[in-house]
């Protein structure tokens, strides 16, 4: 009789995911949430639940979490909460997760799921696949993929411990709705601990400067950019078109640009309704931040450049001349 049964087989089932609220007004879900949701109900075939904090304002949101692919969310109402307490967040999560005992975990690589990941981990004896670009499933294991050194390789890893755990890039996958209609659960839980740090104060960096992955149309400028003045041009065309400007590796790593503005593997996941390439050749780590961009829109002098196997439309051209032409007619 116990030759049929493999005793050391894990029990764990279903599918966490931890949903982050945005710090902006008014009360929303950040939208990399959203997106690994998306991903989950599209790769696993069992239960999905969803983690939130907060006060009961959250209420609007559940029917959106639902429409996403949660089939039940747990809701951590305690108003002490509101605030981002990594430690407090990792206790309730890890609390949660040995009820409900899933066989994934996933997070946004955002700030805080940064911060939160790895002590989760640790407290569950799991290991963490971080900054993901890529998840699939192959049976019952989870396959985790990931930029490796410096953005030259991709490395797909799978986890030999329970929960599998990952922290995906924002950006990575577009968030589609289940449907409108979807319903669920909600469970309230009860924060039992006090793991509370006195902020003192709280000042976000760059605060007045509106992230790449954000913006609908991005004028992205590549190596081919030879002149730092064509930085104020494209600035002028973003202004007009409502847009922002990004750029690739190379012109990060001449100074220009900060790692912020980077769009590829190393650097953002961007899903714009356009996405104007000028300059850029299109390494594989650059189209693979692209991939989800609702249109691509491609200047260069090389009418083999790679990026034309992407590009919905190629113009062949010097892309500082373009450019400059594309500001005056606007």
């Amino acid at each position: 009789m116990l030759q049929q049964y493999d005793l050391g087989t894990s029990t764990a089932d279903g599918l966490m995911v931890w949903l982050e609220i945005s710090e902006r007004d008014p009360v929303s879900f950040e939208p990399s949430s959203m997106e690994i949701l998306s991903k989950a109900r599209e790769i696993y075939d069992g239960r999905i639940f969803g983690v939130v904090f907060g006060d009961t304002e959250l209420k609007p949101l559940y029917k959106e979490a639902f429409s996403y692919g949660a089939d039940t969310l747990y809701h951590v109402k305690d108003k002490r909460l509101i605030d981002f307490h990594p430690e407090a967040y990792c206790e309730s999560l890890r609390s949660i997760a040995e009820r409900i005992n899933p066989s994934i975990i996933l997070m946004s690589a955002t700030l805080r799921g940064r911060e939160v990941a790895p002590r989760l981990a640790a407290s569950l004896g799991a290991g963490l696949t971080a900054d993901c670009t890529e998840l699939s499933m192959d049976g019952s294991v989870l396959q985790m993929t990931r930029p490796a050194f410096g953005g030259d390789l991709m490395a797909t890893i799978t986890s030999e411990s329970m929960p599998q755990m990952a922290t995906v890039r924002p950006g990575t996958f577009p968030p589609n709705k289940i449907s409108d209609d979807a319903t669920g659960t909600v469970i309230y839980w009860q924060y039992k601990g006090d793991s509370f740090k006195t902020i003192i104060s709280s000042k976000r960096k760059y605060h007045d400067e509106k992230d790449i992955t954000e913006a609908d149309i991005l004028i992205s400028l590549g190596n081919g950019i030879k002149s730092k003045d064509t930085i104020r041009l494209a600035e002028s065309v973003a202004k007009k078109l409502g847009g922002m400007v990004s750029c690739s590796r190379a012109l990060v790593e001449k100074g220009w640009f900060p790692q912020s503005r980077q769009v590829g593997q190393s650097g953002r996941n961007v899903s714009p309704e356009i996405y104007l390439a000028f300059g850029i050749s299109g390494s594989v780590q650059h189209k693979a931040g692209i991939m989800t961009a609702r249109r691509v829109i491609a200047v260069n002098s090389d009418p083999d450049a790679p990026i034309r196997e992407i590009a919905d439309e190629l113009i062949v051209g010097d892309a500082e001349n373009i450019l400059r032409e594309l500001d005056k007619i606007l």
